[in-house]
């Protein structure tokens, strides 16, 4: 009976069978391509979620907020996001997370990795997902627009937030100081100013920041770096809200909705708000 087994395994190895499948897993041989972007993967299993991504198809539905998505494992995944159970800590910032892989992602804020890079214009992004919704950018593909003033985007979270412009409506806010925002990545952004923690430093004048864009504006009035242009007057700014500041006087009327809460005068920027408020409280 022994031999019967071993003359059969043989068998099986001549055949390449058994022998194949092994060397297979053990050499990660990828047979199975993928017709639409020539891609090899090493199970029809593996080639098949792949090619959801082609094909935008999403079998796995969540029951509780009807999210769908390309894997089981995703959803799976997903679920913890509705325990409300967040077991997964920062030791940076305390922040917690109902997923490792969010965890992951976010401590590269702390670290500034950003190992996923576009390949046309070569910016760096903290993940794979980011990386997949800057790319269409490049395509020129706007299809979401809006129905106030017809301005496109390429996605529709973009035209979600670009909504909340015309609405006034900021769903987002910070359980520490109660200023709202009109969209999530505002509010996590101002969460670094409670949080104290300037990790970012200014290698010539040694001043610290929260944030990383934050630095980098900084360091313009280093460099006198402005790579911002207006197309009117040809008027350059270090950073992208001064320019949009400015267009406003380009544009015939001039919205002031900065208002003082001393004497009620209304500007067109915050910053000149600022200064003005300087000017009522000696400061």
């Amino acid at each position: 009976m022994k031999g019967y087994t071993e003359n059969k395994f043989d068998y099986g190895l001549k055949k390449g069978g058994l022998k194949n499948r092994i060397m297979d897993v053990l050499t990660e041989v990828k047979r199975f391509l993928c017709n639409i972007c020539s891609r090899y993967f090493s199970t029809k299993s593996n080639l098949t979620v792949h090619m959801r991504t082609h094909t935008g198809e999403k079998p796995f539905s969540c029951s509780v907020c009807h999210m769908s998505f390309a894997e089981n494992s995703a959803l799976i995944s997903h679920s913890k996001i509705h325990s409300g159970l967040k077991e997964f800590s920062c030791q940076v910032c305390s922040k917690c997370f109902s997923r490792k892989y969010h965890l992951t992602l976010h401590m590269r804020i702390h670290t500034g990795e950003k190992q996923f890079s576009c390949d046309v214009c070569h910016k760096d992004f903290y993940a794979q997902s980011a990386l997949n919704n800057h790319i269409k950018l490049h395509s020129g593909i706007k299809e979401f627009c809006c129905n106030v003033c017809s301005k496109c985007f390429p996605h529709k979270s973009n035209l979600t937030s670009h909504l909340r412009t015309h609405t006034g409506e900021k769903p987002f806010s910070c359980d520490v100081c109660q200023k709202s925002f009109s969209w999530k990545g505002g509010l996590n952004r101002h969460k670094t100013v409670h949080s104290g923690i300037k990790e970012f430093s200014c290698d010539i004048c040694s001043r610290h920041f929260s944030r990383k864009t934050t630095l980098a504006i900084h360091k313009r009035t280093h460099t006198g770096e402005k790579p911002f242009s207006c197309s009117g007057c040809h008027k350059s700014f270090a950073d992208k809200s001064a320019l949009t500041a400015h267009m406003k006087k380009h544009s015939g009327f001039i919205l002031k909705e900065f208002s003082c809460d001393v004497c009620s005068k209304c500007f067109s920027t915050k910053q000149e708000l600022i200064s003005h408020m300087r000017t009522q409280t000696g400061v």
